[in-house]
């Protein structure tokens, strides 16, 4: 990405401040973090009701055996209004099934 300046008609110095070489190595770290691997919404969708059973049926830490799955969740809020809806839907289910 070419990123020029435009010159300032007035020749007057920009009021911005100029970015230090600290700030743009400490952006620069926090872009080698960023993970290749994140989910898309689609592959959400894909992955969600067995997300759901293993917290819900199997009672298992759903978020520490899929990590990903939990960071997008905390991240995108339509994928996480979906999983809600799902698993209210999959916990009153389970209920019905215990009070039978």
């Amino acid at each position: 990405m070419n990123i020029e300046k435009i010159p300032n008609p007035d020749n007057q110095s920009s009021s911005q401040p100029e970015i230090t070489d600290e700030v743009v190595l400490r952006f620069l770290m926090i872009l080698e973090q960023v993970r290749e691997e994140d989910l898309s919404c689609s592959d959400m969708y894909a992955r969600l009701d067995e997300f759901v059973e293993a917290e819900v049926k199997d009672g298992q830490d759903a978020a520490i055996l899929t990590p990903l799955i939990y960071e997008h969740l905390d991240m995108c809020s339509d994928c996480c209004d979906e999983y809600e809806a799902l698993l209210n839907v999959v916990e009153n289910a389970e209920d019905q099934n215990e009070n039978k």
